[in-house]
């Protein structure tokens, strides 16, 4: 499905939106469903919601691609992986239909390294990054290794299902030399933490934690 930006300038998409779509369409769709809508119409977080047996995607536009779009060619506009590449300008509009990264975590709780298991504040939660792919959604797509397109993880560890609250960012050249491990206090997760894998392209994959979520996997 695809929003005509132009002729419905004042629709939202929510949550009560997918609900509707859901019970119109069934299961009739598949396991995918994908919708393409500016960015600033979605008024949820989540890269999909799962109803049934379908999840409903959300490929966001920014209102800057939509408003070049007519002016000028596109070129990929890579994200930094490193700290001292983030002020680095790019005279370049880019855009392309990439889907969310495939990611694959374990996510886990342990003492810190040279520290004896005491309380809260002497563990940490790690989340380990074993797979992350970018799917690019092209005639010609280019191929990259396991992880080679990471570009940082962001963190938010008081996420209140409505604001994404910046708390913490880990570049992709610092997990590459950490054995691709994110690590944090455990006592910074109260309620739920919102955790956000970016590639070099921009694409994220959004996922929603909480503290159980660590304390039943292993690595």
């Amino acid at each position: 499905m695809v929003f005509n930006y132009k002729k419905h300038k004042d629709v939202i998409l929510d949550r009560g939106f997918i609900e509707d779509l859901h019970k119109i369409l069934g299961d009739k769709v598949g396991y995918k469903f994908f919708i393409i809508i500016p960015a600033a119409s979605v008024m949820f977080f989540e890269d999909y919601i799962e109803k049934g047996k379908t999840k409903y995607f959300v490929l966001r536009i920014p209102y800057s691609i939509i408003d070049e779009l007519h002016r000028k060619g596109f070129t990929h506009i890579k994200q930094p992986i490193r700290e001292a590449d983030v002020n680095d300008t790019i005279d370049a509009v880019g855009f392309d239909f990439i889907q969310i990264p495939d990611v694959e975590c374990d996510y886990f709780i342990e003492s810190k390294k040279g520290q004896m298991e005491m309380d809260k504040s002497s563990k940490e939660a790690v989340i380990k990054i074993k797979k992350f792919r970018s799917n690019i959604l092209s005639k010609k797509p280019l191929k990259f290794e396991n992880r080679e397109t990471l570009s940082m993880v962001t963190v938010g560890y008081n996420y209140n299902g409505e604001v994404f609250d910046f708390d913490d960012v880990f570049y992709g050249e610092d997990l590459r030399k950490n054995e691709w491990e994110v690590r944090f206090n455990v006592d910074k997760i109260d309620g739920q933490i919102m955790i956000i894998y970016i590639d070099i392209f921009g694409n994220e994959k959004r996922e929603v934690k909480s503290l159980k979520d660590f304390q039943n996997k292993g690595k």
